[in-house]
């Protein structure tokens, strides 16, 4: 491809990932050999200085001080001078996502194994919170699951800073199927913002489905009766799609995905001691 990036000390081989603001390629660093992941700001949103400070000042930075073995690590970051482009580069992460193994692989992840991944991308959110920032994005294809099993938190293109008794102004930026109605109606947003998410995320990985989605083929009107769900619709009943769930599980669930802000967990901590207790019971009932 003529197309492709041309970048010193790195190689750019090809095109594995495309987002709204930004394109992801498969490389190698051509000092190291090793295979690395360069994320390129479309020309389209050069002149936006928002997305261009986003892209330098946050994403950049928090892939550089995030120290998680669950965050990739910050490898590189070009701003070229004469075209304008920015790229970050950070280490590959070999495996594939929560969403293809949901819906590519084992249809529905049973609790047993889905609660203990469940509470590493909660430790791993938490950490990005202790650290300042909401992720605002968070979802099943934004969840690496490794070869070893293990997990890696990914895209952080439209995290933000936390503001005092965190919370920070909304942008309104964001996936429709797990953005509560603060964060598509760019009210102030917070941990609970991101708890909100976590729990579309643990809906899915225990049904294998959204609980919160349209077929609507008018991409507009899909959009308007996602939002519409999420703000009026109780979160449904997970049993209806898989009889196993149980009203404890249910229960948490439907805490994390509360309409109000203030009726969900509001740390990430809080969340996983739910999870922790119900692990308890459930194991001391056997």
């Amino acid at each position: 491809m003529n197309d492709l990036p041309r970048l010193p000390y790195y190689h750019v081989d090809h095109l594995i990932a495309e987002g709204g603001t930004a394109r992801v390629y498969w490389g190698v660093d051509l000092r190291s050999g090793y295979p690395v992941a360069i994320k390129e700001l479309k020309i389209r949103h050069f002149k936006n200085q928002a997305i261009r400070n986003n892209f330098k000042d946050i994403e950049a930075q928090m892939y550089l001080y995030m120290q998680h073995p669950n965050i990739p690590k910050l490898v590189d970051f070009i701003d070229m001078p004469n075209t304008h482009q920015m790229y970050i580069v950070m280490e590959f992460i070999q495996g594939r996502t929560l969403e293809q193994f949901i819906y590519n692989e084992i249809g529905l992840i049973p609790e047993q194994k889905a609660l203990p991944m469940f509470l590493d991308i909660l430790d791993t959110m938490a950490y990005i919170h202790k650290k300042g920032y909401l992720h605002l994005d968070i979802k099943t294809n934004n969840v690496m699951l490794k070869p070893d099993g293990g997990i890696k938190i990914i895209d952080l293109g439209i995290a933000s800073r936390m503001t005092d008794a965190s919370t920070n102004t909304g942008h309104g930026y964001g996936t429709p199927a797990y953005m509560p109605a603060e964060q598509s109606e760019k009210r102030l947003l917070g941990k609970y913002t991101d708890i909100f998410a976590l729990g579309v995320v643990l809906f899915e990985m225990l049904t294998g489905r959204l609980p919160f989605n349209s077929d609507n083929p008018n991409p507009t009107q899909n959009i308007a009766e996602i939002r519409n769900k999420i703000k009026y619709e109780p979160t449904p009943k997970m049993k209806q799609f898989y009889p196993m769930i149980g009203d404890g599980l249910q229960a948490i669930v439907e805490k994390a995905t509360a309409k109000e802000p203030s009726q969900r967990y509001q740390t990430c901590e809080e969340f996983a001691h739910s999870i922790n207790d119900y692990l308890k019971q459930n194991n001391n009932k056997r």
